[in-house]
């Protein structure tokens, strides 16, 4: 027990101090959290190790974040995309899932995991993304709005095809089933309707469920009994989502979507959001990323592994951009503007990680394939902003302009 409360605290003091050195380079600090666990790691000073005390701890990291995610989202938002943003969600989810499949099973990657690794690059991150329009005052724009939304979108693709492919994997069969992935989708359209079913009823019944839970929450005694009443029915919800043959943290993800703040009432939602992201990001979210840090072991990218990740990386990227202008195109907005949107779409972030984590756990990937889904990761989340930040000052000085 010592030992791991040491590992903690390290991991902890390490990932806080390079989480903070990158805010200030006006990167997330998930890159040098990340990073944290790279080098105090196995792959370099071999300070912690990776253990099972360690793993539980991220498996609760991976719990939070993915609640969180769902819980500052609100459905009405999703509703409201509108044409733009679907279409380029859709568009820049395609082309880089498919083109990371097809060339990792080129390269002698069985399909399964191919079609783990398409996903992973086809991942947007959101948070990566708001952090950077918020600095140009652009997050309510027409850019802003759109790239938000469509990464929203994306979150949500990439959960369901997570959980397709999660069922093949546990058919057994590394050849491609037909009737394999019909059961799945039948499964994953199951768990989605009751989901889409309990918002429906949730919406028309905000009101009164909100007076009811206001009346409840009065009478309880304890302290912050509305947060653990939300995390009770969020591990409920993960729970059926394991039984279904889903992962938890689609269960997850979607118990924080269905909590409106209408039904909990905006006193209750404000505290328990605060509550919940300073457990999440002061302490299970740091964690998480130097453990999946300490996961990586970057001397598997050496030799032939090389070619593998920059074929990959340029899969990643170029697919993303490339998918992203296609999409931006359709829906109407001029080049400038196309452009500006792909290179905030080519971010990666903690919704990819935690499904890469879930991979490796799960046996798709294994440490060689995981590193590599890492490090595009980390490359392409440090690599976005830079580019955004030089189209999105373009096109405000073309708006003053105007």
């Amino acid at each position: 027990m010592v030992e791991f409360f040491i590992a903690i605290i390290i991991l902890l003091i390490a990932a806080r101090i390079l989480g903070e050195i990158f805010q200030r380079l006006k990167q997330p600090a998930l890159v040098g959290e990340l990073l944290s666990g790279i080098i105090i790691g196995p792959s370099l000073l071999g300070l912690v190790e990776t253990s099972e005390p360690l793993q539980v701890v991220t498996q609760l990291g991976i719990f939070f974040l993915m609640f969180l995610a769902g819980f500052e989202l609100h459905p009405q938002e999703i509703k409201k995309a509108g044409r733009a943003a679907a279409i380029i969600s859709f568009v820049a989810f395609v082309v880089p899932f498919s083109g990371g499949a097809v060339v990792s099973n080129m390269l002698g990657v069985p399909i399964i995991p191919s079609l783990f690794i398409g996903l992973t690059l086809a991942i947007t991150a959101v948070p990566v993304n708001a952090i950077v329009l918020m600095e140009f005052g652009m997050l309510k724009s027409k850019i802003g709005t759109t790239v938000l939304t469509a990464g929203v979108i994306n979150d949500i693709l990439s959960l369901i095809v997570l959980g397709i492919i999660i069922q093949m994997a546990e058919s057994g069969t590394e050849t491609f089933d037909f009737s394999q992935l019909g059961t799945s989708v039948f499964t994953i359209m199951i768990f989605l309707s009751l989901v889409v079913l309990l918002g429906y009823i949730f919406g028309q019944t905000s009101e009164r469920l909100r007076q009811k839970f206001s009346a409840h929450m009065q009478k309880l005694r304890g302290r912050e009994s509305s947060f653990a009443i939300m995390i009770i029915a969020a591990i409920g919800m993960s729970l059926a989502a394991e039984y279904v043959g889903l992962h938890f943290v689609i269960g997850a993800f979607f118990a924080g979507l269905l909590i409106y703040r209408e039904i909990i009432g905006h006193e209750n939602y404000e505290r328990t959001s605060n509550v919940l992201s300073v457990i999440t990001f002061g302490f299970f979210a740091p964690l998480f990323f130097a453990f999946i840090g300490l996961e990586v072991n970057a001397t598997s990218i050496s030799g032939q592994t090389i070619p593998f990740f920059v074929i990959l990386l340029g899969v990643a990227i170029g697919g993303k951009i490339a998918g992203s202008i296609i999409g931006a195109k359709i829906a109407k907005f001029s080049g400038p503007e196309g452009r500006t949107i792909s290179y905030l779409m080519n971010s990666r972030g903690m919704v990819e990680l935690v499904i890469a984590m879930v991979g490796l756990e799960l046996g798709i990937l294994d440490l060689t394939l995981f590193s590599v889904v890492v490090l595009i990761g980390f490359a392409t989340t440090i690599m976005s902003p830079i580019m955004a930040r030089r189209s999105l000052a373009h096109i405000k000085v073309s708006q003053n302009e105007n």
